[in-house]
């Protein structure tokens, strides 16, 4: 899998735009790309959850539902977001669908 980074420039750039380029290509991104296990990846891919953008629109109670899906898997997807500034929706918000 090629990754594609941003080039360096002597011009400083705004940081907050940086990080924001940055989330926006992660939420484009598979959940493939993710650094989960295959089984945990087939798991989502199965339930229809094919980017990250989908997978941050669930809940922990959803995430529960998939089939074949234990605790570890759900604590490493959290994890897994976490790294990248990322969360699952709340059980207490409303859907932004």
């Amino acid at each position: 899998m090629e990754r594609c980074e941003m080039a360096r420039t002597r011009i400083p750039l705004d940081q907050q735009w940086v990080a924001e380029q940055k989330k926006t290509r992660m939420l484009a991104s598979a959940v493939a790309e993710l650094e989960l296990d295959v089984r945990t990846v087939n798991g989502l891919e199965e339930a229809g959850v094919l980017y990250v953008s989908e997978l941050i629109e669930l809940t922990r109670a959803e995430l529960d539902r998939i089939p074949n899906f234990g605790s570890k898997s759900v604590e490493r997807i959290i994890q897994v977001l976490g790294e990248h500034g990322l969360a699952l929706r709340s059980s207490w918000s409303s859907p932004a669908r």
